[in-house]
């Protein structure tokens, strides 16, 4: 199929998965359901396990994220020779599959769940147990090994980057037009996360800006790249953390928590990593149709997914763990805001 049709073929069969996806107005059906069955039974067709309900809250997760990388496959596979950038974003997976088979080897699991995405996973997944048979002959055979204690902090960083600096580096390669459909997204994420990793990285490692820079997604990049994706994070290290004053006229200081009743205000990087991404799906479901037959339908598309992956597993956690309806309430009321 010539790249054009592609292009028309992709967009028709993106646009009817995400009709269809619980993201937006219709992400509300997941928390109205009672029990994690009812839940099985919203998102799929075929009868529900007879399992105790944690082990289906498990089932269902995995599930949903086998199909997310199912549909994200088949539309790559419509190319002939698909774009550099949506071969980037697959490499999410095998980033996340590494991280999951070593940390079972660790933890004395069975061979656990790895996201198959063949025909273009660069990971040999039937070596496990042997992390470096794995990972041998592919971008990460560095990570060759279970990291050490005081090493798998940095390792999990270095794939984090590693995954970041290639979807940079592929957005680089893509032609003009589709360049400029998913430009600004891209940089956007990368300094985002740059943003939440220095200050997690601050605040639960007491890491200082001399130990983060080296962290940081671009830091080993060309002077122009490296001041354009990290120095939005170096700066925000300089801020004081328990001072929301002093932090107002930040660019992004509506994805802060708030002060609570009593006027106490610390920040707290978990609750800026969840706007952040919130932000990014955001941009993604509005972007999506303005990026017709450009790379930006699959850059929209990928993210859409990951925000439906993202709400299900919250659905399927807090109907498990029995939160309230006013708690779920106001989690959709957020993520619609």
């Amino acid at each position: 199929m010539d790249k054009v049709a592609a292009d028309a073929f992709v967009y028709a069969k993106a646009s009817g998965m995400y009709s269809k996806a619980f993201v937006g107005e219709r992400a509300k059906k997941l928390f109205e359901q009672n029990h994690v069955s009812d839940l099985w039974t919203l998102l799929f067709k075929d009868e529900v396990p007879l399992v105790p309900e944690g082990r289906l809250a498990q089932l269902l997760e995995r599930r949903v994220a086998e199909q997310s990388a199912a549909d994200f496959v088949s539309l790559v596979k419509m190319y002939d020779k698909p774009d550099p950038l949506s071969l980037a974003f697959l490499s999410f997976y095998d980033c996340n599959n590494i991280k999951t088979a070593y940390q079972a080897v660790l933890s004395g699991a069975e061979k656990p769940y790895l996201v198959d995405i063949s025909p273009f996973s660069m990971l040999k997944t039937d070596a496990w147990p042997d992390i470096g048979a794995m990972t041998a002959s592919s971008p990460y055979k560095w990570f060759d090994r279970i990291p050490e204690m005081d090493l798998r902090v940095k390792w999990e960083n270095r794939l984090d980057n590693q995954y970041f600096m290639g979807l940079w580096t592929a957005m680089n390669q893509l032609p003009g037009k589709d360049r400029m459909a998913v430009e600004d997204i891209v940089r956007e994420e990368i300094v985002l996360q740059n943003i939440v990793w220095a200050l997690r990285l601050r605040v639960y490692y007491k890491m200082t800006e001399e130990d983060i820079l080296p962290m940081l997604a671009g830091s080993g990049e060309n002077p122009e790249v490296k001041a354009e994706l990290t120095e939005p994070a170096l700066a925000v290290l300089r801020k004081p953390l328990d001072s929301i004053e002093e932090w107002k006229k930040w660019k992004y200081f509506s994805l802060l928590n708030p002060e609570d009743e009593n006027g106490f205000w610390q920040l707290d990087p978990r609750w800026l990593g969840l706007q952040i991404q919130r932000k990014i799906y955001k941009t993604a479901e509005n972007r999506f149709h303005q990026s017709q037959f450009t790379a930006g339908v699959l850059v929209s598309f990928f993210k859409i997914q990951r925000l439906q992956e993202y709400m299900i597993r919250v659905a399927a956690e807090g109907i498990r763990m029995g939160a309230s309806e006013i708690q779920m309430n106001e989690f959709v009321g957020d993520l619609d805001a």
